[in-house]
């Protein structure tokens, strides 16, 4: 009797176990994503592994600034631009066109994942998030600029690493348009020749000795040699708007095979600038006036902020102008 007894208990006591698992509500173990995620929240999210995080700043910033533990650095300039993979061809306005390579992208950035992104200001990072969106990623985030970082996983850099690679050659055709916000792209490109106009010495027409100049551009300074009265390879019409101009008076015959030396055969592609675009604006229409095909006038000096900037010692830069005074006198 007590062994039935003892079986009759157990068995309702496993009865009473199941009708309460039947009365209980189902576990909900999905978790709510946040709209933002701020640098001051960050560490709340770190090290888990259903999260990728990824700092787009260059690999000499992470060394020189520092970085926070936990991110993995993808640069958008050193890396993702210089290969090709997401370029920018309208400042940082963003459209589908500039993905050019969809599957490095998506080898880089894990989509099963919840993606977090930082940079020096956020704006590498926001624009990072719309090539992403435009790809179908969901969770993605920008988190904004390393120097808002207050948590417990940041490593300081030694303030002064710096590495430079050659520019990036540029395989796919040229745009429409070319300014000071998007030649850095283009620099290193095969077979495309970039010009300064302006002149070079102190005392002369925004001379680049003084004021600076971009690696890699050859320089022909328009008043000191082009237009200059002893030669003459131009003849300076006294004003830049090319509305007022008759450029049958500004090319001087006689002097065209000195401009098919100096900028070679005619379907070349010709970057042009100066200080401010209007002297390169006369050059790139005299050079399609003697049948140049592929011209471009890229702007002015004074609107350049990329990063193969040369700044001359007086200025507080590095160039070497052969003088202890920097070329600046």
């Amino acid at each position: 009797m007590k062994k039935f007894l003892s079986m009759f208990a157990l068995m309702m006591l496993a009865f009473v176990m199941v009708a309460c698992g039947d009365d209980e509500e189902p576990i909900d173990d999905t978790v709510t994503l946040p709209e933002t995620i701020s640098m001051t929240e960050l560490d709340q999210y770190l090290f888990q592994p259903d999260w990728q995080f990824v700092d787009l700043r260059n690999f000499d910033d992470q060394m020189a600034d520092g970085w926070i533990r936990g991110f993995e650095i993808i640069p958008f300039f050193q890396y993702l631009e210089y290969e090709n993979i997401l370029i920018r061809t309208d400042g940082w306005n963003f459209d589908g066109s500039q993905i050019i390579n969809e599957s490095a992208l998506r080898e880089l950035f894990d989509e099963d994942r919840n993606i977090v992104m930082i940079c020096a200001a956020g704006v590498r990072s926001a624009f990072v998030k719309e090539a992403l969106k435009e790809l179908g990623y969901e969770n993605v985030w920008n988190a904004g600029a390393l120097g808002n970082y207050v948590g417990d996983h940041r490593v300081f850099g030694d303030g002064s690493f710096k590495i430079s690679l050659p520019p990036r050659a540029w395989v796919d055709p040229l745009p429409e348009e070319i300014t000071m916000d998007n030649i850095d792209l283009f620099l290193g490109r095969p077979g495309a020749k970039f010009f300064d106009f302006r002149d070079v010495y102190p005392g002369e027409s925004a001379p680049m000795l003084e004021i600076g100049w971009i690696a890699g551009v050859t320089v022909i300074p328009y008043f000191g040699f082009l237009a200059n009265e002893e030669v003459e390879v131009i003849n300076h019409p006294g004003t830049f708007n090319l509305a007022e101009i008759d450029l049958e008076e500004v090319i001087n015959d006689d002097m065209i095979y000195v401009l098919e030396n100096l900028f070679g055969d005619k379907d070349t592609e010709l970057i042009l600038m100066c200080m401010s675009g209007a002297r390169s604006g006369l050059m790139k229409a005299v050079l399609e006036e003697i049948g140049y095909t592929n011209v471009w006038n890229a702007g002015g000096w004074m609107n350049y902020e990329g990063n193969n900037k040369v700044l001359p010692w007086c200025t507080g830069g590095s160039g070497d102008n052969g003088d202890e005074n920097g070329g600046c006198e």
